[in-house]
């Protein structure tokens, strides 16, 4: 009984009925969902070392199909001694390499009741996971290297389903194809000292490229300054490699200027190294 209204006690409990008959279950208050506003970086427990299987592991280890292990095989030999990967040109690394790199940058989460926006410092690439009716039916999405999401709560672990993904071509180690799923549950730890914990793992499902479903998973922990650095590319060798393919034109030679001649051989491997770790 509300407030001595027996009429509003009956209507409650009409309710209450119908959300059972209908399989309903009663919805999570917004005070017992976690924020997961923050700026976060890969934490590891003492003593524990890198990935060791997942995606983390090396592409050797993956349960690929034909297709998949071609693929992997074909990239390798079409970025040649260099190495080259999709940001050496600016090229955003969508997911889940975007996911997987949390380990050598941070991230940046911000949360809204319709909104998850995920900020990768690496050229500030960004996702959104859209939540509840914010999110577009199928027919209105279109495919592209991030996919889309959308997120819904259980309990207090938010999931978030990903699909609309281009084919991962240039993913070298961990590729998919037009036709992958992948699902990301994000829960929150605290633990005794009083260290809050996000919960993070990724389950990619592509029958095309993989033989079974490959997962991912790690924790991240504050990052305590709490802010992510600007890391973009600069104009300045683009500029210099036009200027290198502007002088072969000129001269009437073959265009074979490549960013390796910008830099310099070993400067440019050693920054293609350090991007890939």
């Amino acid at each position: 009984m509300l407030n001595g209204n027996p009429a509003q006690s009956i209507i409650c409990a009409l309710i209450s009925c119908a959300a059972a008959l209908v399989g309903l279950s009663p919805a999570i208050a917004d005070d017992e969902q976690p924020d997961f506003s923050g700026v976060w970086q890969t934490y590891r427990e003492p003593g524990q070392g890198g990935n060791t299987s997942g995606f983390g592991a090396p592409s050797s280890s993956l349960p690929l199909t034909v297709e998949g292990r071609r693929r992997v095989e074909e990239f390798q030999q079409l970025v040649g001694p260099h190495q080259d990967n999709a940001a050496t040109y600016c090229v955003p690394y969508g997911i889940p390499t975007m996911m997987e790199l949390v380990a050598g940058y941070p991230i940046e989460l911000i949360q809204r009741q319709e909104q998850l926006t995920i900020i990768f410092e690496i050229e500030g690439e960004t996702r959104r996971v859209y939540l509840g009716d914010k999110a577009y039916p199928e027919e209105r999405r279109f495919p592209n290297r991030q996919g889309y999401s959308t997120g819904h709560w259980e309990g207090e672990t938010l999931i978030v389903e990903t699909t609309s993904l281009t084919d991962g071509q240039d993913q070298r180690n961990y590729p998919h194809s037009d036709r992958a799923r992948i699902t990301e549950h994000f829960s929150m730890e605290i633990r005794e000292d009083g260290l809050k914990l996000i919960n993070y793992e990724m389950t990619l499902t592509d029958e095309v490229y993989y033989t079974e479903p490959v997962t991912y998973m790690a924790k991240w922990q504050p990052l305590p300054d709490g802010q992510i650095l600007a890391y973009n590319c600069t104009e300045e060798p683009w500029f210099k490699l036009l200027e290198l393919r502007r002088a072969q034109l000129q001269a009437g030679e073959p265009i074979t200027a490549t960013m390796a001649d910008v830099y310099g051989t070993e400067m440019y491997e050693a920054a293609s190294e350090a991007t890939e770790q």
